[in-house]
């Protein structure tokens, strides 16, 4: 059988590729929050795992491998677009999602086999969070459930850094209410007019990284092959991804690979709106071919930072 050699950030190392059931091949990747239109970074993404499915399905057979990328429909950047346009965030969700579908298959990106969206998951959220109160992993704080890190020896193992480097230049939200600062949320109150569901803790809705450990456990198991995403998430969502699912579920591994890709540079400059170095897929996709943006995405090593171009692209 073809050998598989991916680079595994848990390892920090290039490993071959050894399935837990090569009768059930399975991978999850973090799909879009679907706020806006899809940025290259949004559209670089898909295009490498699509190749990796594409791989893995022809070595162990399309009926062996199950593909999981994710929707995020409730989260603080969508309630922020509904405050900045007026539109319902049903509205802003659907044409969002809608959007990038199209963008997807223009790119000739296969569907996965499951496109889960969050807010279908709610009650299996809540039941992760109740095992990990019950396993002495969360605490209640503020009106809101948080994960305790120091409940976790091995919190950090994942992005490789010491507590103090993790909370330095973090997404890392200080309040008096945390035991730790790095201490993340995993359910919080909504006021009547933001999206919420009723819950032991009261009215309101989970956090971001609940989220996919809910979604990835449910569809996958909660001991799977491959967790992929881009290099921007190793720190803190898949970090503390790996945390709750393993604090939830004792005596697992949660994903046993973890592949990320790296990050999409404009000009060796870091894409930004603020720097007018900002394009959506739809953009590109009016002037030029599909298949040479996604050839030209597939030219550099999947874990290396990616440069964009126009000269790339004219070339691809």
């Amino acid at each position: 059988m073809t050998q598989i050699y991916l680079h595994n950030t848990l390892k920090n190392r290039k490993q071959e590729f050894i399935p837990i059931d090569s009768n059930n091949v399975r991978m999850y990747v973090c799909g879009p929050t679907v706020y806006d239109k899809a940025h290259l970074g949004n559209a670089k993404t898909p295009v490498v795992y699509d190749v990796l499915y594409r791989l893995l399905c022809h070595v162990y057979g399309r009926n062996h491998v199950t593909y999981v990328s994710n929707i995020t429909d409730v989260d603080d950047k969508i309630l922020n677009k509904h405050k900045e346009t007026g539109k319902s965030i049903r509205e802003i969700t659907e044409q969002t999602y809608n959007w990038y579908i199209e963008d997807m298959a223009k790119l000739n990106v296969q569907a996965p086999n499951y496109r889960p969206r969050a807010t279908e998951y709610i009650a299996d959220m809540i039941e992760l969070v109740k095992k990990l109160l019950e396993n002495g992993h969360a605490y209640e704080a503020d009106k809101q459930v948080l994960f305790d890190v120091d409940s976790m020896p091995q919190y950090g193992t994942l992005s490789g850094r010491s507590m103090k480097e993790m909370l330095a230049g973090a997404r890392v939200e200080v309040a008096d209410y945390k035991k730790n600062p790095a201490d993340f949320i995993l359910w919080k109150p909504s006021d009547a007019d933001q999206p919420g569901w009723d819950s032991p803790w009261g009215y309101g809705r989970p956090g971001w990284h609940l989220e996919c450990s809910a979604m990835s456990s449910k569809l996958l198991g909660n001991d799977f092959d491959i967790h992929g995403g881009g290099s921007d998430l190793i720190f803190p969502h898949h970090e503390n991804e790996l945390a709750q699912s393993c604090g939830a579920f004792p005596g697992t591994h949660y994903a046993h690979y973890w592949v990320h890709t790296g990050m999409l540079m404009i000009n060796g400059v870091k894409m930004s709106k603020s720097l007018g170095n900002f394009y959506t897929v739809d953009e590109i996709l009016a002037k030029y071919p599909a298949e040479a943006l996604r050839l030209l995405f597939l030219t550099t090593h999947y874990h290396q930072p990616f440069n964009f171009t126009f000269e790339g692209l004219e070339q691809a």
